[in-house]
């Protein structure tokens, strides 16, 4: 019971929300981005990141997301995502193709994350990575009662 309340805590379904309903790390990226900015969001899951950043800063938003399931509930909100992997899929970009490239939360997934990050700066002029904080005390217990890292995951937060 215990491991199970653990991995339900450490969603990103269960993220700091700010007073709007928006989660407190997207709201601090979407601050980083100047109004009217060309955006790819690299691991777009359900669009959350993009819907900010069109609502509030009026950016030309595009993403990439590798779960067909984030794709269809990005498209389903109007967005414009394509499945791909970040892996093998950003050498498809040109250079300088957008002002802003973003990997939010993604980067411990990434297979090659030194690829993933050079392939950002050479498609964008400017990068913004971030990811969850695994010192903290309850992905720490987790470590230590698994012997895993945990798995951030929207299918974990139901169980």
């Amino acid at each position: 019971m215990m491991l199970s309340r653990l991995k339900r805590d450490l969603t990103m379904a269960e993220a700091a929300r700010a007073p709007g309903g928006a989660r407190v790390d997207l709201a601090l990226v979407a601050d980083m981005v100047p109004p009217g900015s060309k955006v790819l969001d690299i691991g777009a899951g359900d669009g959350e990141l993009l819907r900010i950043l069109g609502e509030q800063r009026g950016v030309d938003g595009r993403g990439i997301e590798i779960s067909r399931e984030g794709v269809n509930e990005c498209v389903a909100k109007g967005l414009a995502v394509i499945q791909g992997d970040a892996d093998t899929d950003l050498a498809d970009y040109p250079n300088d193709a957008f002002d802003f490239v973003i990997l939010s939360q993604t980067l411990q997934a990434t297979h090659r994350p030194r690829e993933v990050v050079e392939q950002m700066l050479r498609i964008g002029q400017k990068a913004i990575v971030s990811f969850p904080n695994f010192g903290h005390w309850r992905v720490r217990t987790l470590l230590g009662l698994t012997g895993r890292m945990p798995v951030l995951s929207l299918a974990e937060s139901e169980a």
